[in-house]
Parts: structure tokens; sequence; C-alpha cells
């Protein structure tokens, strides 16, 4: 009882104090967990995680719960921080929730997730690297194609369609860059491709000597994978020196917020993105999330919102709040959207977590996705 005293008087210390919500679970609410990145380096992506969730809890309830229980929630920061994160979770493990959806940084998710693992807790993330998936953890499960499902069918694109010989990629120097850089040269040296990495740092607001050292490999595209912020900044510097190198990224270079930061330097810019609120079955909930928010929804708020009415329909399949029976319905079934139009494309999940359904090839155009390709994760 003490250590449990000294863990929540911890936890208000480093501010994760109950953010939202109401009361524990009684046999008419169920309780679920939103840890995220709220405040630090990922506050952008944490809050549209957090809103694209709060949006479905707010339609379920409206519509009746689930298995007529209401949501009750709780929210907890993480500070974009790791080791907070763990303190986090620790914490949310106390209010027992049936779920938790969260982290949504790679480093924060290998850092907590054997804390809900431990404790038989399910939980839906957003993070991406590969190594979350390797552990072995039948308790975990993304909320959108992982790098290692997407990065193959990248490379292979860039070098029959686009026609790249030599390319350099701009990451970050974290677990979520890491893992990509290793997929993305991987399959570089698969197609024929010749692969230069250079790391930067998360936060970083100067790129000059990266575009610097970028104009004098001789390279014919840039392969851009920060977070939206540095991509943001790093198009409008490469931009504003007239270097006119061909764009290829991923969600973080294509989401509503990293084309809101650059401006027109976003312009032509092309990749895969998880999410895209161009897709017209997407639609509704963007304009709805627009109404309440003031934003175009993120992949972020995209993969928050599925993954609320992905963990819904499992329950209501199985019939009842049995975390062990909801878990493997989720591995063994998929869920369609004739079963559930709002996750918007058809879902399964594999053994290790990992999801898989379609993406797409988008392309920047007058400040907008514009979609030019729906692909199946199962083409690579």
């Amino acid at each position: 009882m003490f250590r449990k005293f000294m863990l929540v008087v911890l936890l208000v210390t480093l501010g994760l104090v109950l953010i939202g919500g109401g009361a524990i679970a009684q046999d008419d609410t169920v309780t679920f967990g939103i840890v995220c990145e709220l405040s630090g380096s990922g506050a952008n992506h944490g809050a549209q995680w957090r809103n694209g969730i709060l949006l479905a809890f707010d339609e379920i309830n409206n519509a009746g719960g689930i298995l007529g229980r209401q949501i009750e929630y709780f929210t907890v920061d993480t500070e974009s921080r790791p080791p907070v994160s763990v303190a986090a979770m620790q914490y949310a493990v106390t209010r027992s929730p049936f779920a938790v959806f969260g982290t949504i940084y790679s480093s924060s998710t290998i850092a907590n997730m054997q804390i809900l693992e431990e404790a038989g807790i399910i939980q839906f993330v957003g993070s991406t690297a590969t190594t979350i998936y390797e552990q072995g953890n039948y308790n975990i499960f993304a909320t959108s194609p992982i790098n290692r499902n997407v990065f193959p069918w990248l490379v292979r694109w860039m070098a029959s369609d686009l026609g790249v010989s030599k390319l350099v990629m701009v990451y970050t120097n974290d677990e979520m860059g890491s893992d990509g850089r290793d997929i993305m040269s991987e399959a570089a040296e698969r197609y024929g491709v010749e692969f230069e990495g250079i790391a930067i740092q998360t936060g970083q607001a100067d790129f000059a000597g990266e575009i610097a050292r970028i104009q004098g490999m001789g390279v014919d595209t840039i392969f851009l994978y920060g977070h939206e912020e540095e991509n943001a900044r790093f198009m409008i510097q490469l931009r504003t020196l007239g270097i006119d190198l061909k764009v290829v990224g991923y969600s973080p270079l294509l989401s509503s917020l990293a084309l809101s930061l650059g401006g027109e330097a976003m312009e032509g810019v092309m990749g895969a993105a998880t999410w895209s609120y161009a897709y017209p079955p997407i639609k509704d909930f963007a304009d709805k999330y627009q109404l309440l928010y003031g934003e175009v929804p993120s992949h972020d708020a995209m993969k928050g919102y599925v993954a609320v009415y992905t963990l819904k329909t499992a329950i209501e399949q199985v019939g009842s709040f049995d975390e062990e029976l909801v878990r493997t319905w989720l591995h063994e079934n998929t869920i369609t959207t004739d079963m559930e139009p709002r996750v918007f494309l058809d879902t399964s999940y594999r053994e290790d977590g990992t999801v898989d359904r379609d993406f797409f090839l988008v392309k920047i155009e007058n400040g907008e996705q514009v979609i030019v390709q729906v692909i199946s994760t199962k083409e690579e």
C-alpha cells in the first residue's frame, strides 16, 4: 500500500495527474486509459491521438456504449520521454482499465509495453518500429502498417516508377528513424539502389549542414523520415536554397500537420501514407474532427479513432469483456467495413500484433493529399 501511495505521489510530482474521464468502471461502465505524449516534443502527435480517441468515445457513448456499458476514461501525459512513460503506464495499471491506447513514440512503447503485458491489459499503440513487434508480445496491437510492411514496397516503387538509382535517407536518430533506416537500407540493396543515411535530431531547427552534404553526394532523391516538425523545417530550408531534388516520405512527411507547417515547400512531395483524410470513407470523420478541433486530422488522430472502433468490434463479437477472448479474437479474425464502417479499411492482425491492411500512395498538390494509388501490405 505504501509503495502504491508513493507511486501516485511521484506521478503527481511529474505532472502525470488525471487529465480527463471519470470514476473507475462499475457494472454499467468500462474504463479505458489514454497514455500518450501531451507535452514535450510529441505534444502535437499526442493531442491528435487523444482527440481521435475521444471523438470515438463520444460517438459510442451517444449510441449506447459497448454491450450496454458507457465508456469512462483517464488520460496520462508521458511528456514524450520513455522513462516517464514507464511511470505513466505503472499508474495506468493501478486504474484497472480494460485497455490502454498509447504510446505513440516507439522508444516509449518499447520501454513501457511489458508493464501492460504482465498486467494482461490490452495495448493499442501508434508506434511503427519493427523491434516492438519482435518481442513476442501477444498483448500489443499496432494501429497502422509498420515500417517493415511499407518501406520495401516504397523502395521498389522508387526504383521502378521514379527511376531512383541513388537515394539518401534523412532520419531522426531515435527508435523510429533507426528502424526505418535499417529496413530501407536492406530494401535498397535488394532493388539495386545506392543508399546512404544521414541522421538528424528530434527538434532540430537548422539543417544547413545536412543539406550541404546532400548537395555534394550526387543523389537524385531524398527520403525524409523525421517527425512532422523536423520534416517541415527541412523542406522549407531545402526549397529556400533552390534545391529541386525529388523528396519522398512516409506518413510524418505527408500528414496534415507537416503540410500546415511546411506550406508551399511541401508541393510535389510523394510517398506512402498509412491513413489519408482524402480517402472517401474517411471524409465524414475528417469533417467532424475539423469542426470539433479546428484542424484537419493527422494520421495520429485517425489511428486513435480506428483503434477504438477496432476494440469495440472485437468486444462485441466476443460478447463479453474478457481480455483473453478479445485478444484471441483480434488475432484470428478480420474486421471488415461491413462489420464496422468506421474502421475504414478491412483490417486483420498478424501473430506479432502488426496490422494487415491497405495504405495509400499520395502526392501533395495545392497543399492537399491526393491519392494516387491504394496499396495492399500483401504486395510486399
